[in-house]
């Protein structure tokens, strides 16, 4: 199988298209195998470069680059004005999930918020009641049921605390301030 080898071309300005990423197909070198053989690359490198110089040199005296029609400019802008148009939709919908990621983390953590203040309230007096009335009647002394409570009360408030700042790491404009950044930095 033959493979060109577009390693050892030369790449020189092209008149018709500055921006050509790969060589011409005059320069490639189609002597190399797959399996490494270069014995007549350098050889054959050299007059593919000698021979695209001298077509390009008649092309460039024969034939310019065709000027576009009016059409054509009017479709290509008309094409990237399009882009651009969708490029900023796109954005502004990345923008409007993170704004929506912001609120929906604020009323979660407003929510979260509120019911540990009904649990710190409503539940404690249930609860609080109702384990020292049973303590009480076990026979636990009345200096270690108020001691008890205290620190189940503690543990249902800690948990609930976590759950409210968890939520509030995402009650943040970071991530949207940095999206701005990559796209208008």
């Amino acid at each position: 199988m033959t493979v060109p080898d577009f390693r050892r071309a030369n790449f020189n300005l092209c008149t018709e298209n500055p921006f050509r990423l790969t060589p011409p197909a005059a320069q490639a070198n189609p002597n190399v195998t797959s399996n490494g053989d270069n014995a007549n690359a350098a050889s054959a490198t050299s007059e593919h470069s000698a021979q695209y110089k001298s077509t390009q040199q008649n092309k460039s005296t024969q034939q310019n680059y065709p000027d576009p029609s009016f059409s054509d400019i009017f479709s290509a802008f008309s094409e990237a004005l399009t882009q651009r148009k969708a490029q900023g939709l796109a954005f502004l919908e990345l923008t409007n999930s993170e704004l929506m990621l912001i609120k929906k983390s604020f009323f979660v953590t407003v929510f979260a918020c509120l019911a540990a203040f009904a649990v710190g309230t409503v539940c404690w007096l249930i609860l609080n009641i109702a384990i020292g009335a049973i303590l009480h009647s076990v026979g636990v002394s009345y200096v270690v049921v108020p001691l008890l409570l205290l620190v189940f009360n503690s543990i249902a408030a800690f948990c609930l605390f976590k759950l409210a700042q968890n939520a509030f790491n995402y009650l943040s404009f970071s991530r949207l301030i940095q999206t701005w950044r990559r796209v208008f930095g």
